[in-house]
């Protein structure tokens, strides 16, 4: 499968401006990453509180409200129980979440070597 935010945030997607920096397209899941962290406002949260909030969430490519999988419900909280109780919002396994939660939004997360 390719996703459309895997492609657009890819390094052939983006100018050397400089040896220092690179110009890339902006990421739609810089927005909803935004919202999250207004709502939220903090580094961590529960996953109840998160889903309170993505289910609300509308970007290009998915309507909100609407009711989030069990599977994502499943994924979400999985990860909460690794970290007792709660899900860090900076976290790779969060980007990899958003990522199924928005796929057309939000890139998948690579781990980085």
């Amino acid at each position: 499968d390719v996703r459309l935010a895997n492609y657009i945030t890819g390094p052939s997607n983006c100018i050397p401006a400089s040896k220092y920096f690179s110009i890339c397209c902006m990421s739609e899941c810089d927005a909803i990453t935004h919202e999250i962290m207004a709502k939220i406002q903090g580094p961590e949260a529960s996953a109840r509180e998160i889903l309170g909030v993505v289910s609300n969430i509308s970007s290009r490519y998915v309507e909100g409200p609407r009711q989030l999988s069990r599977s994502l419900v499943r994924q979400l909280e999985a990860l909460s129980e690794r970290h007792e109780g709660s899900v860090q919002l900076h976290s790779r396994l969060f980007a990899q979440w958003l990522h199924n939660a928005f796929p057309s939004d939000c890139p998948y997360p690579h781990i980085v070597e």
